[in-house]
C-alpha cells in the first residue's frame, strides 16, 4: 500500500473486518482523519473485501428467532414490521437486516481467511504477501446471482472461480473478454472451462475494467468480437497500488 507501513496496512484491514473494539477502533477512526495514507488504506480493503458480502444467498430467519432475542435482551415490544402478518413484496424489506448480518457473518468468516493467506508465507502468486487484490463478481446482464468471482493478482494473474455449478451445451465452449474502461471494443481472453482459470492479461490489459464471459461455438469466436451470447458480466476495479514509495 503507497505510503502505508505493513502494520499499518494489517491494522486498517483489522478495521474493516470489525474485529477492533471500543479504543482501538476510536483511535484508528481518530488516525484516519488525520493521516491519509491510512485513510487510503482502509478505503482499499472495503474495495477488495466487499465483493464477498454478495457471495452469499439470502436466507430467512427461523419465526421463532426474533421472540428469542427479545426475551433475551429484555424487550417488551417486537418491531412493527415483525409484529405484523407477512404480506406479498415486503418480506424482502423486512429480512434485510437478517440478509446483511448473515452475509456480513460469512464475509467476515471468509475475509479473516484471506487476510491469513495474504500474510503468510508466499505459496502460489495469488497469495504473496502485502499485494492487494482486484475483484470482480459475475453475474447475468439481468440478474443479480454471482456465478464467477475473478481476483486478480500480481503480474497480471486473474484468477476465475465458479460460484454455481456450470454447464455448457455440447458444442460450444464459454470465453473470456475484457472491455477496459473508455474502450468500445472487447478484447478476447481466451477460452475457460466450467471448472474456472487462471488467466495472464496481456500488457496492454488492465483494470478497471468490464470481464464478461460468453457463449461460443466449439474453439472460440472466429471474429475476435463475441459471436454468442454474453451470458455473465461484471466490473474490476484498479488494483491498489503497492509498495511503501
Amino acid at each position: 500500500m503507497s505510503g502505508t507501513s505493513e502494520d499499518d496496512d494489517l491494522l486498517a484491514a483489522e478495521y474493516v473486518l470489525g474485529v477492533l473494539e471500543g479504543s482501538e477502533r476510536d483511535a484508528v477512526l481518530h488516525r484516519a482523519d488525520r493521516e491519509h495514507a491510512l485513510a487510503d488504506a482502509i478505503i482499499g480493503w472495503e474495495n477488495r473485501l466487499a465483493p464477498l458480502a454478495v457471495l452469499v444467498p439470502p436466507v430467512a430467519p427461523p419465526l421463532s428467532l426474533w421472540p428469542r432475542i427479545a426475551a433475551t435482551c429484555g424487550l417488551s415490544e417486537a418491531p412493527a414490521a415483525a409484529a405484523r402478518p407477512a404480506q406479498a413484496g415486503s418480506i424482502w424489506g423486512r429480512l434485510g437486516f437478517w440478509r446483511g448480518t448473515t452475509a456480513a457473518g460469512f464475509a467476515l468468516a471468509a475475509a479473516m481467511a484471506a487476510l491469513v493467506i495474504l500474510r503468510s508465507p508466499p505459496e502460489k502468486p495469488l497469495q504473496a504477501p502485502g499485494i492487494p487484490l482486484a475483484s470482480a463478481v459475475l453475474t447475468p446482464p439481468k440478474g443479480s446471482t454471482p456465478f464467477w468471482l475473478a481476483a486478480a493478482g500480481p503480474n497480471g494473474a486473474v484468477q476465475f472461480k465458479p460460484l454455481q455449478k456450470i454447464a455448457v451445451a455440447v458444442g460450444h465452449d464459454l470465453e473470456l473478454w475484457g472491455l477496459p474502461d473508455g474502450e468500445k471494443v472487447p478484447k478476447p481472453l481466451g477460452l475457460i472451462t466450467p471448472e474456472g482459470k487462471t488467466i495472464t492479461l496481456p500488457a496492454s490489459m488492465h483494470a478497471p475494467m468490464e470481464i464478461m464471459v460468453s457463449l461460443e461455438q466449439k474453439g472460440g469466436s472466429t471474429t475476435g468480437l463475441p459471436q454468442g451470447p454474453v451470458l455473465w458480466l461484471g466490473h474490476m476495479d484498479a488494483p491498489q497500488s503497492s509498495g511503501n514509495g
